[in-house]
């Protein structure tokens, strides 16, 4: 059975004209997803079509698909729309839809890769006012918050965030950066960002978005923008050992540090930067804390079994919890021994850090998520 979205697209797509009704009906499914609050759509090849799910929550939801005769006009249009070559269907290619193309309020990126079936198309929307980057308003408990407050105050050292692909790193960073760049009085600081996208525009800080084509990496963009008298510099990823190496030092050198590292725990990131060749004496002098955070889906309170506000999945919004370790001495001392992961967490449990699991305990017993959702999160 056909849903809603899938049958307005193919209504638009039968029509008689050839160019109009195409770019009408990406406009409708546009329309629909920015309505819908997803962060992505995903536009799949298989045998029997192009499957359309959206992203929403962290999760994947199917929303019908357009038969094969109809899926290549689709695609095209979405290329002509994001400046992507239309004769190429070989290769991974890259492009934007400016909010001001089709009216609405998100700029899009777009991502086409080549599949056995065809193109595979993914859409990320980046909706315009749909956050507020307020450190108060994300959710975290008050001892993190002041935590943060604490690091940011600071006119050196490095804050890192840890966490899996769409656990929130990106909202929290351009949160602290909102603060940050917040005049006082007729003073305010020189907040620089390097990022790889720029996903929102923040006032009062000057973003940069990488270009590895050109040689426009972080470590490289890191290196040239400490000529720059930044103040606060805030790195989309530590990735490489250079990238590592560079943000620490900078750090102890009268900079404030912001960046994100893979890791699975904020005792973790310590492991990890050793592991990538950052002494232990730098590490101790400049790392100040870090954050490992999670999302999960917010029970919904208007249909507990599914309703059409939360597209029947008995979920809507989420809610964050997290972890922050803050370098202490004890933690000076057994990073410079090389202390094992498990070691250090004992360390930073006993000064007072609340690990995850906790974290998502307690979100489970004020009855805000479930216990399928903390499993589906957290293993």
């Amino acid at each position: 059975m056909a849903t809603p979205l899938e049958e307005r697209i193919r209504e638009m797509l039968s029509l008689e004209s050839e160019e109009a009704p195409v770019g009408r009906a990406v406009r409708i499914l546009l329309d629909d997803a920015a309505a819908a609050g997803v962060s992505d759509i995903h536009l799949t090849p298989a045998p029997d079509g192009l499957q359309i799910h959206y992203r929403l929550d962290g999760t994947l939801l199917s929303k019908g698909k357009l038969e094969p005769a109809r899926s290549g006009q689709f695609l095209r249009k979405i290329k002509v729309l994001s400046g992507i070559l239309t004769y190429r269907s070989d290769i991974a290619q890259d492009g934007q839809i400016p909010a001001e193309k089709f009216g609405g309020g998100t700029d899009i990126r777009v991502s086409f890769f080549p599949t056995i079936h065809g193109e595979k198309a993914v859409l990320r929307l980046f909706l315009h006012g749909a956050e507020k980057f307020n450190l108060d308003q994300l959710g975290f408990p008050e001892r993190i918050v002041t935590s943060l407050r604490g690091a940011i105050a600071r006119p050196d050292g490095v804050i890192l965030l840890t966490g899996p692909s769409g656990s929130g790193k990106t909202t929290t960073i351009y949160s602290l950066l909102s603060e940050i760049a917040r005049p006082v009085g007729e003073t305010m600081r020189h907040v620089v960002t390097i990022e790889d996208p720029v996903e929102h525009q923040i006032p009062g800080v000057t973003q940069t978005q990488v270009n590895p084509e050109a040689g426009l990496t972080f470590g490289y963009s890191l290196r040239s923008l400490l000529r720059q008298d930044p103040q606060v510099i805030m790195v989309g990823e530590i990735r490489d050992r250079e990238t590592a190496r560079v943000a620490m030092e900078a750090g102890l050198t009268g900079h404030l540090v912001i960046s994100t590292i893979h890791s699975g725990t904020a005792a973790g990131v310590v492991v990890r930067l050793t592991e990538m060749g950052v002494e232990g004496h730098i590490l101790t002098a400049s790392l100040s804390c870090v954050l490992a955070q999670r999302l999960v889906r917010r029970i919904c309170r208007e249909g507990r079994e599914g309703c059409e506000k939360c597209h029947g999945t008995g979920y809507r919004g989420r809610a964050v919890f997290g972890e922050i370790l803050q370098i202490s001495d004890p933690l000076r001392a057994a990073i410079t021994e090389k202390a094992s992961r498990g070691s250090l967490e004992e360390i930073a449990m006993s000064d007072g850090m609340v690990p995850l699991r906790e974290g998502a305990e307690q979100l489970l017993a004020d009855e805000v998520t479930s216990d399928e959702e903390i499993r589906r999160v957290m293993g």
